[in-house]
């Protein structure tokens, strides 16, 4: 990240200016440096109060020796807030701070939070000293500094953009999206009945990327109903020569898009292994609008199709959402799986689930299964099917079924 200002004087000149921070400010701070030097240990005992309620302050200042270097940098940055010297060095030390924050992971928010209680302190303090006039230069310099403290998040998440752009358009042109399969085990014999598709983006021989961490970016340059197209297309024609149940993932927004919805039906209609499909829903797209989710599930069920709810227990659907969608599977939502070994309520929560779906004739699966006491748990819980990585991981169908 290269910032042009940080070599150019008149860009840290221009953004004083467009701050109309003028010689008046700077005699402002200059003036009640003595009154911020007096109040600093009260300043750094708050403010390390306020940001350890941040997990990500835990997470980085993890031990004694690196609390008290970032108390020797706060306390310096903090001080020259009111040295009466802002030019091309100061803001130099600012990008360097900058730089650093977003090469060590550090959230644009907590940058923001720690700056809000910063400011309330100083003018806080300004006003019991009754030094009225300092307090808009106050606000005109940690506006500055929040200004330079972020900008290389905006910069790192424009580049991010950029590559992620790039990357999608080269995976649609060379149409180089692939459904990976997962075995879902009959949990008594172990014996793989289904198989969950699950997209993955392949840029190049070496890589198999998941497309989780492209979605958003997928939506927002309209990219994605051109990638489900290719995705649905592939799991039917990979599928028409097997004997396996397909599970495939679709959203509210594929669902609610009348012209991916047709596709859809037009594909179904045409698919020889019509019953053998599977259309995975996540519990949380009910809460958008049922009525459109009912109307889908309703007709896809006459040409034969089924239905699975997944991440069932993450605590958005009614129950009589449930009742009206009457779904053949309930994918137990992972969360409750990974820690069920050590949550008793975890536990709890999963067993009224299968005891409701026994009740609504539905078959459960159990996700993230990814150790053997995990597998022993849901097994004997009566969970009827198992996923995870410690049965099987997502790879391309001719890895399962090799020709």
């Amino acid at each position: 990240m290269n910032l042009n200002y940080k070599t150019d004087e008149n860009n840290y000149k221009t953004i004083l200016k467009n701050y109309k921070f003028k010689e008046d400010d700077r005699l402002n701070l200059l003036s009640v440096k003595d009154i911020a030097m007096h109040h600093k240990g009260d300043l750094l005992k708050g403010f390390y109060e306020f940001i350890f309620e941040f997990n990500h302050a835990q997470k980085f200042l993890h031990s004694d020796e690196i609390l008290q270097r970032h108390k020797k940098g706060i306390e310096q940055w903090y001080l020259n807030l009111f040295c009466g010297k802002y030019d091309m060095e100061y803001f130099e030390k600012l990008n360097i701070i900058s730089e650093i924050h977003v090469r060590i992971g550090l959230p644009a928010h907590y940058v923001n939070a720690a700056f809000s209680y910063i400011r309330s302190f100083i003018k806080e303090v300004i006003i019991k000293e009754k030094k009225y006039d300092v307090l808009v230069s106050v606000d005109k310099i940690i506006d500055i500094n929040l200004d330079i403290l972020t900008i290389s998040y905006k910069d790192e998440e424009q580049t991010k953009l950029v590559d992620e752009i790039v990357l999608l358009k080269k995976v649609l042109d060379n149409n180089f999206i692939e459904p990976f399969i997962q075995p879902i085990f009959e949990a008594d014999s172990l014996k793989a009945y289904k198989y969950e598709a699950l997209m993955r983006l392949i840029p190049d021989k070496e890589q198999a990327l998941s497309v989780y961490p492209y979605l958003n970016t997928a939506k927002r340059v309209k990219l994605y109903e051109k990638m489900m197209k290719i995705m649905l297309n592939k799991c039917i024609e990979n599928m028409k020569d097997k004997d396996i149940e397909l599970s495939i993932n679709l959203s509210y927004e594929d669902i609610s898009n009348e012209s991916f919805k047709q596709i859809i039906y037009k594909k179904i209609q045409n698919s020889p292994k019509v019953q053998n499909i599977i259309f995975e829903i996540l519990e949380s797209d009910f809460i958008e609008d049922f009525s459109i989710v009912e109307e889908f599930t309703k007709y896809i069920r006459t040409f034969g199709c089924k239905i699975a709810i997944d991440d069932f227990g993450s605590g958005y659907s009614s129950m009589e959402n449930i009742l009206k969608l009457k779904p053949d599977f309930i994918k137990i939502d992972g969360s409750l799986i990974k820690n069920i070994n050590s949550s008793k309520e975890s536990k709890i929560i999963v067993k009224n689930i299968i005891n409701m779906a026994k009740e609504l004739n539905a078959k459960t699966v159990a996700e993230f299964v990814h150790s053997k006491e995990i597998y022993e748990i849901t097994k004997e819980l009566g969970v009827d099917y198992l996923q995870g990585f410690y049965l099987g991981e997502p790879k391309e169908f001719s890895f399962y079924f090799p020709k």
